[in-house]
């Protein structure tokens, strides 16, 4: 079974034409396609990023080298290189230290993986299991890091029940068989 992909054209980037019905169907919120909200999972520039590199990744028919669902790490270590800092239900004492010694990054990471998540399922309609889990993790951690440091949660928690709520992955469209792009 292919997979139809959905890629923004360069001169209209973010555009409902060209993202996929199931993130359009499931995603509701404006705030999804906003390129000029930075609460947005693609309204800041690491997060535009992530949607083009996928995008870039998915129109490339001949490469099939990237783990999907170690992508957040190749763009924070190979593209920003910054440390990727991995979300795990981590306590506000743990959080609190994660946030002293690695300070940006740490949000960095968590912006990156939500966003990933978010990219794939805009451009394929799917995602995977593994990189749903952990865009997952990462929400919960920017919403427990926005308790700590007493800011505003943006779209954390809806995102949160959003990417929660939404049950297709490659799984269900291709039990037998795994997207080559996903996970080689």
């Amino acid at each position: 079974m292919a997979i139809t992909m959905y890629i923004d054209r360069p001169d209209a980037a973010l555009d409902l034409e060209t993202t996929h019905p199931h993130f359009k169907e499931h995603f509701k919120a404006s705030y999804y396609l906003d390129k000029n909200d930075s609460y947005s999972p693609f309204g800041y520039a690491d997060g535009m990023e992530v949607l083009h590199r996928l995008e870039e990744y998915f129109s490339d028919k001949s490469d099939q080298g990237l783990n999907l669902a170690a992508f957040p790490k190749y763009m924070m270590e190979t593209v920003k290189h910054s440390t990727y800092i991995p979300a795990k239900d981590d306590g506000v004492d743990r959080l609190q230290q994660l946030l002293a010694e690695y300070g940006r990054a740490l949000r960095e990471s968590d912006r990156i993986t939500v966003s990933a998540a978010l990219a794939q399922i805009k451009i394929t309609g799917y995602v995977l299991p593994a990189l749903r889990d952990a865009a997952l993790e990462a929400l919960h951690r920017e919403i427990e890091l926005n308790k700590i440091e007493n800011i505003d949660a943006g779209y954390a928690d809806s995102m949160f029940y959003d990417l929660l709520t939404f049950t297709k992955d490659y799984t269900s469209v291709l039990p037998d068989m795994w997207c080559r792009h996903c996970t080689e």
